[in-house]
């Protein structure tokens, strides 16, 4: 039999599967996204009561199988940090969910999701402690991006590096770069892009550096900004997310 491995775990989706039992996709700090099936979680009050829902943290314990992707979870302990208090908030219920859509969509089974992990976990963290705002979405959008692989660049120009001033008006986001281009180098990037204010580009640049704390205080990137980051997401994921339009309508 194999033997019982274990890692801190973040329920990202669960739906019933036979009469009794869950399957369930978590993102985990050791393992990356892993998806398994709780036989008897919806009997099991010891192993798995109220454990394996998502936005659940906690230490998941399971077993390899020799053949097919899921695992056999075992049993499912309390994590550090309980669940984000968002019942009765509309909103963070909404950007909740989308957080963690965005999380499954930017992950892949079993790979490195170390960064990941931390990203969602301090966004989910700072959505209980705080209030969903834009600038919260944005930040955890751009560092999830970067966990990923796809750090965007909103601070200096692509072309020429030059660092983005407010003074100059207007920016560039170009899909394809991953970033700004100013606008004496718009003519050496004719790629099509999003026309950025200057301000929502800075506003951007810091919402990508700072703590989740801070973002949802902070001035968010506005309409135009939210258009860029939307435009990349969709560049790079296959599927439209379905929390996407429920957000958008409350925030």
């Amino acid at each position: 039999m194999p033997a019982e491995e274990s890692t801190p775990a973040i329920v990202i989706r669960a739906r019933d599967y036979s009469e009794s039992d869950r399957i369930v996709t978590l993102l985990t700090h050791d393992f990356g996204k892993l998806s398994g099936i709780a036989k008897g979680a919806k009997a099991s009050r010891r192993r798995f009561e109220r454990k394996l829902e998502p936005f659940s943290q906690v230490i998941l314990y399971f077993r390899r199988r020799p053949q097919g992707q899921l695992v056999f979870i075992t049993r499912a302990e309390r994590g550090e940090n309980p669940p984000p208090e968002i019942e009765d908030d509309l909103a963070k219920i909404a950007l909740g969910s989308y957080m963690l859509e965005l999380a499954d969509a930017l992950t892949t089974e079993e790979g490195e999701a170390v960064e990941a992990y931390r990203v969602l976990a301090n966004a989910l963290d700072a959505l209980g402690r705080g209030a969903a705002t834009i600038a919260l979405r944005q930040a955890y959008e751009l560092r999830m991006l970067a966990a990923g692989g796809f750090g965007l660049e909103f601070a200096s120009c692509r072309v020429c590096g030059t660092v983005a001033q407010a003074e100059d008006g207007v920016v560039y986001f170009v899909v394809s770069r991953g970033g700004i281009v100013c606008a004496r180098c718009r003519a050496n990037a004719p790629e099509g892009a999003v026309r950025l204010a200057a301000a929502s580009a800075a506003a951007l640049a810091r919402l990508g550096s700072t703590s989740f704390g801070e973002a949802t205080v902070l001035p968010h990137g506005g309409a135009d900004g939210a258009l860029a980051i939307a435009r990349f997401l969709a560049s790079i994921i296959d599927r439209k997310l379905r929390s996407v339009e429920f957000l958008d309508s409350l925030l």
